[in-house]
């Protein structure tokens, strides 16, 4: 008999209780599958919330959507595109492919990253939608008429062959094979009352895999099992007395801004923690930058030296995403009420109001934002009027002095702030003594390059007595007209040995990712690095399947980029190399941040804000920021 988690007696406390279906379906599987299986029951995953996924290790898993509908009021076309009634809705098997994908892109890292080199890891996770109310016969009839209307545009196309011309034959029979395989695929992985149990049987004869490994094994087993309630004794953090203030949990709106290093993260993940012990349900983060994900949760983990379990961490857009999905929202349909030059606005599209019109969404009681300055007014109007409870809690966490994706501030700072009250202000830096000639040099460029722009942000509270004297390592080199990654490396590498500085304490940070990549691979010669992008021989093998210049080629790399930056561990031990996008919002004992000529201030600034202790910059010749460094650096 398999292992069900939660068991059968907490299923039934739960506070959305399963379906008959998913009941129907957990007491088959319970009873079909032998003791070394497991079957997990709406497993939170960071927004996506699949119905049933079944592990049997060393074999492989199975995702499971189900489904108690009534197909009479459904209907699939030739386009595989699912209605009920009249409105386009996005089809089961849509869904529990979206499910499969996100394990690998967001959910699970060992397995995601040893995709990126072995494709045949796709293949350990199997799918399957079960259809309560629809038996086997019944799913036939379902899809018969699509398929039919495939099959007459195959013999219409044969038939005109000759008149037609070759070159409109071959597209269209192309077109009209991916249809029938579409179509095919999905009703193969359709499940009826009457067939449920033959489906099951056959994973259960799954024979061992060698892919699936002990590895894979735990790193499922660590996202899907749920947490369990232990009184460990996290570390105790001294927040200061505003600082305390904001941590305490309750009902109501509120917004914090601050300087880079005021403890906004430490204050979110208290606040976060705080806000499970008072209402015990699931706690929703939501970050812009993909590689916040984990820092998050660590930080949470530390804090209250144990699982993270209980909070959904998660970049708006998945989130966004994975709702769309939960709930069988088909996007297009939505997109196309837009007018057409705002259909490719991801910006737009992702604050639409109408996205969830008519549906009841899940409700949290409390909703923390953090990176709120890269956040679009509508965004946060979406997640307050659909994602959050009656009486519940939302803050804002953010820092308009890092506004990198140069969103337009006076026109944002009114409507985010809306109805959240007055911002709550951090200027004391934490990252150093606060007489350190780093915090010195922060300020200084707020003052010099930012406060005109950004007449609202908080500055640093920097203590005047000889800010100068006291000071790590704090440089500034420039590199000539031409950015030379030899020479840059070689500098570096003069660095580490002369400071003795340890590879899990450093970051290389730059606007350019093609400036880290040959940088990347001089490291990688003497040891191993973290990056969020891909390596030389991560592209040179895309490059001999498909055209550089291709649009596949570059889904193939952003598939790479996006990730790395979601599985990124920021305590790994080893040296990071990270453009400053993807480095937002984390930090480094000693940083080395490589500048561009085309760098804007809100870049530099980010990108040095980085820091905690020890800072060298590395910039062109003709930088425009040269006379400021120059003044506030020592210059090698």
């Amino acid at each position: 008999m398999a292992k069900l988690f939660p068991d059968l007696e907490n299923i039934d406390r739960l506070t959305v209780p399963p379906t008959d279906g998913e009941r129907h379906l957990l007491m088959l599987l319970s009873s079909t599958l032998d003791e070394t299986c497991e079957v997990y029951f709406n497993p939170y995953l960071d927004g996506d919330r699949p119905d049933v996924i079944v592990i049997k290790p060393g074999c492989g898993a199975l995702v499971i959507e189900v489904k108690d509908w009534n197909l009479a009021h459904y209907e699939v076309d030739i386009n595989n595109r699912w209605r009920y009634e009249t409105s386009v809705i996005r089809s089961p098997q849509q869904q529990a492919f979206r499910y499969k994908k996100n394990l690998f892109n967001l959910h699970l890292p060992v397995l995601g990253l040893q995709h990126l080199t072995n494709p045949n890891f796709y293949n350990l996770i199997a799918v399957g939608v079960y259809f309560h109310c629809a038996s086997r016969e019944q799913l036939n009839a379902f899809y018969r008429n699509a398929l039919d209307e495939v099959r007459e545009r195959t013999l219409s196309l044969n038939k005109d062959r000759q008149s037609i011309g070759q070159i409109k034959y071959d597209k269209q029979m192309d077109w009209c094979n991916r249809a029938r395989f579409k179509l095919e695929r999905d009703l193969g992985m359709s499940w009826g009352y009457d067939n449920v149990a033959k489906k099951i049987g056959l994973f259960d004869k799954r024979g061992k895999h060698p892919l699936f490994t002990p590895e894979i094994y735990e790193d499922f087993t660590r996202r899907l099992r749920p947490p369990v309630h232990t009184q460990q004794q996290g570390i105790m953090v001294a927040f200061d007395a505003k600082q305390q203030a904001l941590t305490v949990s309750k009902p109501g709106f509120a917004k914090v801004k601050g300087v880079a290093g005021c403890g906004k993260t430490t204050i979110l993940a208290q606040r976060a923690i705080n806000a499970h012990a008072r209402h015990r349900s699931q706690v929703l983060i939501l970050t812009f930058n993909i590689t916040l994900r984990h820092y998050i949760r660590d930080t949470i983990s530390r804090l209250q030296g144990g699982s993270g379990d209980f909070y959904e961490v998660i970049h708006y857009h998945a989130f966004i995403s994975s709702q769309l999905n939960n709930y069988g929202i088909n996007l297009k349909s939505k997109i196309d009420e837009l007018p057409p030059a705002q259909r490719t606005n991801l910006d737009t599209i992702f604050g639409m109001k109408s996205l969830f019109k008519g549906v009841e969404t899940e409700k949290y009681q409390t909703i923390l934002i953090d990176e709120v300055q890269d956040y679009d007014p509508e965004w946060i109007k979406l997640v307050r009027d659909c994602f959050l409870a009656k009486n519940g809690e939302m803050i804002l966490f953010g820092d308009q002095s890092q506004n990198i994706y140069d969103r337009p501030s006076d026109s944002r700072e009114s409507p985010i702030a809306l109805g959240f009250g007055s911002w709550v202000r951090l200027t004391k830096s934490y990252r150093s003594a606060a007489d350190a000639a780093l915090l010195d040099l922060f300020r200084n460029f707020q003052m010099q390059h930012l406060i005109r722009k950004y007449a609202d942000s908080e500055i640093f509270d920097v203590k005047a007595t000889q800010a100068s004297m006291r000071y790590d390592l704090l440089n500034y080199e420039t590199y000539g007209k031409a950015y030379d990654p030899a020479f840059i490396f070689e500098k570096i590498q003069n660095y580490i040995r002369e400071y003795q500085l340890h590879p899990n304490d450093i970051a290389l940070v730059s606007s350019k990712v093609e400036w880290l990549i040959p940088l990347n691979e001089a490291f990688k010669k003497f040891e191993k690095t973290k990056v969020m992008f891909e390596e030389d021989a991560e592209r040179t093998a895309l490059t001999a399947r498909m055209d550089p210049e291709s649009e596949q080629f570059k889904e193939e790399i952003d598939t790479i980029r996006r990730r790395k930056k979601c599985f990124f561990m920021q305590s790994s031990g080893l040296i990071k190399l990270s453009t400053i996008h993807s480095f937002k919002g984390l930090e480094a004992q000693t940083v080395f941040c490589i500048l561009a000529p085309e760098d804007e201030a809100e870049m530099v600034y980010t990108g040095i804000t980085r820091a905690q202790k020890n800072l060298v910059v590395f910039d062109s010749s003709e930088s425009s920021f040269r006379p400021f460094f120059q003044t506030h650096m020592t210059v090698v």
